[in-house]
């Protein structure tokens, strides 16, 4: 049966016009989450004296915070220096560079197998001119699998720490949700950002120290719970 040619090229109109409006969706809501994640910790981290609250507004910066927020409460509640931070932030450059690595070369490696194709006579040169590159960047797509499984583990556990600062007794389900959908994670740190049922009573300092304390630079991160 022959379609015209009119009701084809509608078809595919109305088909670009249905991807537009899911990207668009999509931004929207990955912006959303951006501002309301970073709202969140910002306020967290200012609140509790954590060290340039600002962080949570840059992207790979902003898990040193989320790590630092998670230092923070092992440190106060559980006396353990985890260290989270650095691990995240590590993990984090290091998905980046990889990730950038792999596409400049699999763009590259794909530009010379295709202008490679024409010099070759026979299939099989043809297949190992495409199998190549295609293999060097399977190669290092491992390397890269493994980054990003570290960083999502480490990072579900600075979580989980986090929801148990702001509120012990959901802090399971908020962290179970946040793995099964993550478009949840955002909300559920911003409508919590102003709770510390988690953490114990801030230190009260006598006036003195008080005046003192703001004005010279903290040195520990945890300084008012300590």
């Amino acid at each position: 049966m022959a379609y015209p040619y009119d009701s084809i090229e509608a078809l595919v109109g109305m088909m670009s016009g249905i991807l537009g409006i899911v990207r668009a969706f999509s931004g929207l809501i990955g912006i959303a989450s951006y501002v309301l994640t970073s709202l969140a910790l910002y306020t967290i981290a200012q609140r509790r004296g954590i060290h340039k609250p600002w962080l949570a507004w840059i992207p790979v910066a902003n898990c040193w915070l989320l790590g630092s927020l998670s230092d923070q409460y092992r440190y106060v509640v559980k006396g353990e220096n985890k260290s989270k931070r650095k691990f995240l932030l590590a993990l984090s450059i290091a998905d980046v560079i990889l990730g950038i690595t792999i596409g400049v070369m699999a763009v590259v490696m794909v530009v010379k197998a295709v202008f490679g194709i024409s010099d070759y006579a026979s299939d099989e040169a043809i297949a190992r001119a495409i199998l190549g590159p295609v293999m060097s960047v399977l190669g290092l797509c491992i390397p890269l699998f493994g980054v990003s499984i570290a960083y999502a583990i480490i990072r579900y556990m600075a979580l989980y720490d986090i929801y148990k600062s702001l509120d012990p007794g959901n802090c399971v389900l908020f962290l179970v949700l946040s793995i099964l959908f993550g478009v949840t994670e955002p909300f559920f740190l911003f409508f919590n950002r102003n709770k510390d049922l988690g953490m114990p009573p801030r230190r009260q300092s006598p006036p003195y120290a008080a005046v003192q304390a703001a004005q010279e630079p903290a040195e520990d991160e945890n300084k008012d719970y300590l």
